[in-house]
């Protein structure tokens, strides 16, 4: 069975990658991120080596943590939402390090 929401965030990725603010904002730049959404999936995403996987399932401790829906996370990647506005209208929660914070803004 295929996951049609794993495959869009994989293809954002890979647009994102391909912009050179995102390059830089992810040099040397190593952490894991949980996302999980309001349903109970749960997603792990890597960033390491200049690159960003995203695999099914949980990950253990996780540098920073997105909660959130699956709508909202696709507007997020689809660039459709900005993050501060989802974050003011508490559709997506984060926790993690500030200085990460700052960093994931610019990588999608």
């Amino acid at each position: 069975m295929t996951d049609e929401f794993l495959e869009l965030i994989r293809e954002r990725i890979a647009v994102g990658l391909a912009r050179e603010e995102t390059k830089k904002a992810i040099e040397g730049w190593n952490r894991t991120a949980l996302l999980v959404l309001k349903d109970g999936r749960e997603y792990h995403f890597i960033v390491k080596d200049g690159n960003i996987m995203v695999e099914p399932g949980s990950v253990e401790n996780p540098d920073m943590k997105i909660i959130s829906d699956e709508d909202t996370i696709r507007k997020l990647f689809m660039e459709e939402m900005r993050a501060e506005v989802a974050l003011l209208k508490r559709k997506l929660k984060i926790k993690g390090s500030t200085s990460d914070l700052m960093r994931i803004r610019k990588i999608f």
